[in-house]
């Protein structure tokens, strides 16, 4: 069965305003009901996450009586640096000088998402067909990853309405991702 789940990701917060902005949103979050306000149980990593509120049909457009249900179905706030990726299903890379399309290869994009990951450096990737080196975070991922100190992962959630994406975008004052998957 499976753990579906989607994220919010700013892909422009930095380390040091993410918690501030992870804490506007957490707030607008809350007042608005579409979370609850206590940390609970509910996400599949620690310290927990926020359980879907009494109006969390504002943000999926639909009332889902499966998603009140689950013990999994929580909003998790990340506000440390993440690859959000897409559950492990495998992507493809996109060069974002001349659209091109590879397959990651051994330690090729591992090493270049791990440099930029641990601090090191922007973990470039020179592509293949045309030979033109990017920050791994420029390269396009199909399906989507998503690279940032900030993001709010909905467990098992209907699909985010892209006025609620759009909400929290404006409320970062940041471009964001709006990706998901299943593990």
């Amino acid at each position: 069965m499976g753990d579906w789940f989607q994220s919010i990701v700013d892909t422009e917060a930095t380390e040091i305003e993410a918690p501030s902005l992870a804490d506007r949103v957490l707030r607008w979050l809350i007042d608005e009901q579409i979370v609850a306000s206590e940390l609970t149980d509910c996400v599949l990593s620690e310290p927990g996450g926020y359980g879907p509120g009494p109006a969390y049909v504002k943000a999926t457009g639909v009332p889902d009586d499966l998603t009140l249900r689950l013990r999994t179905n929580g909003m998790e706030v990340v506000s440390t640096r993440t690859v959000f990726h897409n559950g492990g299903i495998g992507f493809k890379l996109v060069c974002s000088a001349c659209g091109s399309r590879t397959e990651p290869k051994r330690g090729w994009w591992a090493d270049a998402a791990g440099e930029w990951y641990a601090r090191a450096g922007p973990g470039m990737l020179k592509c293949p067909a045309c030979q033109v080196s990017k920050p791994v975070t420029e390269w396009q991922h199909d399906p989507q990853l998503g690279y940032g100190n900030l993001g709010f992962t909905f467990w098992n959630w209907p699909k985010l309405t892209d006025d609620s994406v759009a909400s929290v975008g404006k409320l970062l004052g940041h471009r964001v991702l709006h990706m998901g998957g299943k593990l």
